[in-house]
């Protein structure tokens, strides 16, 4: 009896391993502003950012963009999910050769831009929303980005694998037959 009992929890043990949902990175390959905010989509995935709870950070990006959007050296995004839930870092690297001092100051005072090295500083927009699968109409030539953008995604979503979904279901009608045999064996604990 005791080797099933191992053999059961070895199963349910291996069942509830997390797997995540999305990939450990994906690539956008389209932008499409839409009235409460924009949906930025990969082949097979839509992420969907709103402005409602965050309007002033689309304004501040907005301002952001138009005043410094040239000495940008480059972007890095980054996706923290949880269930369908996203949440986008978005990290702006600005190369200090191409800024004065007023710049920099400016960077430092207002968006809270942090050194990343000795030649580089970064700023940080956030935005939150959620994700589904890509639809066609989101990935028209209109939206297309000349330079798709990779983003990194840490998926804490917990899920249980198959082998965990299969696992269970004959645990329900084993469990109370095992105490029921262990009831009659001896006392009921």
């Amino acid at each position: 009896m005791m080797k099933y009992a191992v053999l059961l929890a070895t199963l349910v043990l291996a069942g509830c391993t997390s797997a995540p949902n999305l990939p450990p990175t994906d690539t956008i390959v389209a932008i499409k502003p839409i009235e409460s905010g924009i949906i930025a989509s990969s082949e097979q995935h839509s992420y969907r950012f709103f402005r409602k709870g965050m309007p002033q950070e689309y304004q501040r990006y907005k301002t952001f963009y138009e005043r410094f959007h040239r000495q940008a050296s480059g972007v890095r995004v980054n996706f923290v999910v949880e269930d369908h839930e996203v949440t986008a870092e978005y990290l702006v690297v600005m190369d200090k050769r191409k800024l004065d001092a007023s710049q920099q100051a400016e960077l430092i005072k207002q968006y809270k831009a942090t050194p990343i090295d000795n030649d580089r500083l970064g700023v940080v927009f956030n935005a939150t929303g959620f994700w589904s699968k890509s639809h066609a109409p989101e990935l028209a030539a209109p939206y297309r980005l000349e330079q798709p953008v990779v983003v990194s995604i840490n998926d804490k979503t917990q899920t249980i694998s198959t082998l965990g979904a299969i696992a269970l279901i004959p645990l329900v009608p084993l469990f109370p037959l095992y105490m029921m045999y262990g009831c009659a064996r001896g006392p009921c604990v």
